[in-house]
């Protein structure tokens, strides 16, 4: 089979399943591949993607291969990850979903915020994005040569928006330790919504007190903010050994803790000042089409499949011309 016909069936891959995948190609094209055959194709050219990426991955660690100086440095270097979700073949049920991991690299140009406009942040540039089902150390590995490929080293500004997981603040802390942290905004806003359950339950009484602290969040008061937290879970008192997730004092009280330990990423104040995004958007949105491909409760998945999968749909996704550059060069690849 050509690359090009490859290729034709991988790009029917956004469709959402390898059955209309194959009724694109039959439908578009005149294709008669079967979804099977489909999934064959589109998982053994994810599989040489995955190789493909393992080798570069391997090299930035090695430290085998300088840092590529890009023809004009880049004024603004965003980081940003997240996880959603895959259900496996596992055969224990409560096992069979597993975290995805996604991460996208993308260069802007900063947008400081001005008097009276509502503040938006930078659009993105080129969007570089890998994913893989691998722990988050993985994805740390693979999201640091993609940036270094992107010119990371370079980037006269380099922030890490996340949503403030253990897991993926140490990967952080290892990999990106010169990059600011960003506490992603709508992630920080439900966690005060939370709280404000936790402490109130529903009702104006509620939104009224979460409101009155995104304002002191926005506004940089973060002492003002943590004063409160901790006075509310005072207020119920701590949480009993074995307390429920849901209880409201084990909520109040990890969130008092969540705050305090990513206090470094909700400077919002400065962060509009540089004209620095304050929101995981650009992930979220790749998540969803990642989901919308391999998400779903009739999709199993074998690991390796989900992985060599994602390969393909990160490549399509990625507007930083690497899939044209895969096929250029994919007859190469091959033979060696």
């Amino acid at each position: 089979m050509s690359n090009r016909l490859k290729r034709k069936v991988c790009d029917a891959n956004l469709g959402g399943s390898f059955p209309q995948a194959s009724r694109l190609l039959k439908s578009l094209a005149g294709l008669d591949i079967s979804p099977k055959r489909a999934q064959l194709i589109t998982q053994s050219v994810g599989q040489d993607l995955a190789a493909q990426r393992h080798v570069a991955t391997q090299a930035f660690l090695a430290r085998s291969a300088p840092s590529p100086r890009p023809p004009q440095r880049v004024d603004l270097m965003v980081i940003a990850c997240d996880g959603g979700r895959v259900q496996t073949r596992h055969s224990e049920p409560t096992q069979r979903w597993k975290e995805d991991k996604v991460g996208v690299v993308y260069d802007a140009k900063p947008a400081p915020q001005q008097p009276g406009v509502k503040y938006h942040g930078p659009p993105p540039r080129t969007r570089s994005i890998t994913a893989t089902m691998d722990n988050w150390d993985g994805l740390g590995d693979h999201l640091s040569a993609l940036a270094n490929r992107r010119g990371y080293a370079y980037a006269k500004q380099k922030v890490f928006i996340s949503d403030g997981a253990s897991g993926i603040r140490s990967m952080r802390e290892r990999c990106f330790p010169d990059a600011v942290f960003i506490l992603d905004w709508a992630h920080a806003a439900q966690h005060l919504h939370a709280c404000g359950l936790a402490g109130f339950g529903p009702g104006s009484k509620a939104q009224d007190w979460v409101e009155r602290q995104k304002q002191r969040l926005w506004e940089g008061r973060i002492a003002a903010l943590l004063g409160q937290l901790t006075r509310l879970a005072k207020q119920l008192g701590p949480p009993p050994p074995g307390a429920a997730d849901n209880d409201p004092r084990r909520i109040l009280a990890n969130n008092v803790e969540y705050f305090r330990t990513n206090r470094p990423g909700l400077d919002y104040p400065t962060f509009r000042a540089k004209g620095w995004p304050l929101g995981s958007g650009i992930v979220e949105s790749a998540i969803k089409v990642v989901g919308k491909r391999v998400k779903g409760t009739e999709k199993h998945w074998n690991l390796h499949g989900a992985e060599r999968t994602l390969q393909v749909v990160t490549h399509l996704m990625s507007d930083d011309g690497s899939w044209e550059a895969f096929w250029q060069h994919a007859p190469e690849a091959r033979r060696a």
